[in-house]
């Protein structure tokens, strides 16, 4: 019986194998983007397995974007390389910096694309519901049935969460809300700054809203933060709480960072624009980094629409810098129900680390969940399930 490796196939196999038609196969091969199979007797063309997988790879580049071009290079129908590994590797990493931009900038319009959801969605269901507080009003939705849960973020709002929420609403009780400043709940003369605590009191009052009892949260960046000041000040109405990658930088031991995330912060006002690349460069948040990787160096950013550099002046200038630079009660968050997480694509990222260090101080775990810093937008289904679990029986 002659080896599996060196089982020969025709053109019909290798097309129901990879999902290419013949026809496909044949026009890259005219083309030189894969070589030409060796052929029996009667002219037919057959194909080693090495020959399937080498085609195998070239769906996958292609898919992906590689250039026609750099894909001939790469299975070696160029045949003036001397070298293929090496070229092969440079082919690649090029490659994969392509990719990972591109899916930045795919992450960064969902985002966009996740505040129209709530848009529109506002507009058939009529006007968000308001809850007073003393010196602004916050807009929230609720959908679902089940375990109440809030969705929490700063300066994520229900627009961020739209895609989450609906994953989430046929297990809970699904609540989101604007943050004030926020979306609709617009800044108003004499309101208070965002600080973690403001923002906790108001977090506090919309859970009296719905009920005197503990309920369920997932708090993601600032959010995050939000849900460690309302365990500090509120214990009895935390039943769980997933913290999804809290960016303090309170926590880091990190001159550096500290120093330029105060800088991001203070030229927001002034040049909006400025801070958010500064703030993205620092952060690394936008990036998809594993364990054996490290975000890239500096990316321009798009100039922002006037829209976003006004939210900008507020997230930045008043919001983030109380939030990064929050210092969390350890003693009143230890035994608490708490589940620390990060992305499983935010490693070496700024709040990924803060995440780590929080987790050594109250002795937890910190579970991995899908995407990066953002995946709670970016990738919704998977995020949800993921939640599912942590947010326990």
């Amino acid at each position: 019986m002659s080896d599996e490796a060196d089982e020969l196939v025709g053109i019909a196999d290798v097309s129901a194998r990879i999902g290419l038609a013949p026809d496909t196969l044949r026009y890259f091969e005219r083309q030189g983007i894969v070589p030409s199979p060796r052929r029996d007797s009667a002219g037919r063309r057959r194909y080693t397995t090495a020959d399937v997988e080498l085609i195998r790879m070239l769906v996958h580049l292609r898919e992906t974007g590689m250039p026609l071009a750099d894909i001939a290079q790469f299975t070696g129908a160029d045949d003036r390389v001397t070298d293929p590994a090496v070229l092969r590797l440079e082919l690649l990493t090029a490659h994969r910096r392509r990719v990972q931009d591109r899916r930045e900038e795919l992450d960064r319009a969902l985002d966009v694309i996740a505040r129209k959801i709530a848009d529109y969605s506002d507009r058939i269901s009529g006007s968000p519901e308001r809850l007073d507080r003393p010196d602004c009003t916050i807009a929230f939705s609720a959908q679902g049935e089940g375990p109440l849960l809030f969705l929490v973020g700063a300066p994520a709002g229900r627009a961020g969460f739209a895609a989450l929420a609906h994953e989430l609403a046929g297990r809970f009780r699904v609540v989101t809300h604007d943050p004030r400043g926020i979306g609709a709940s617009r800044v108003v003369p004499g309101m208070a700054a965002p600080t973690p605590e403001a923002l906790a009191a108001d977090l506090a009052a919309l859970v009296d809203r719905f009920t005197g009892g503990p309920a369920l949260f997932v708090g993601t960046s600032g959010g995050a933060v939000t849900l460690l000041e309302l365990a500090r000040r509120h214990p009895r109405l935390v039943g769980r709480a997933v913290l999804h990658e809290p960016p303090l930088v309170s926590l880091l031991d990190d001159v550096d960072l500290t120093e330029r995330a105060a800088a991001a912060f203070a030229a927001a006002e002034s040049d909006p624009q400025r801070a958010v690349q500064e703030f993205f460069d620092l952060s690394a948040a936008g990036h998809h980094t594993g364990p054996d990787e490290r975000p890239s160096g500096h990316m321009t950013l798009p100039e922002l629409p006037a829209e976003e550099l006004d939210k900008n002046r507020y997230f930045l200038g008043r919001m983030a810098g109380p939030t990064v630079f929050y210092e969390p009660d350890i003693e009143a968050t230890r035994g608490l129900p708490v589940a620390l997480c990060a992305g499983a694509l935010s490693h070496h990222q700024m709040a990924r680390r803060a995440t780590h260090a929080l987790a050594g101080r109250l002795g937890l775990p910190l579970i991995d969940v899908p995407g990066n810093h953002v995946g709670a937008s970016a990738v919704p289904a998977e995020f949800a399930r993921a939640m599912v679990p942590l947010l326990g029986p």
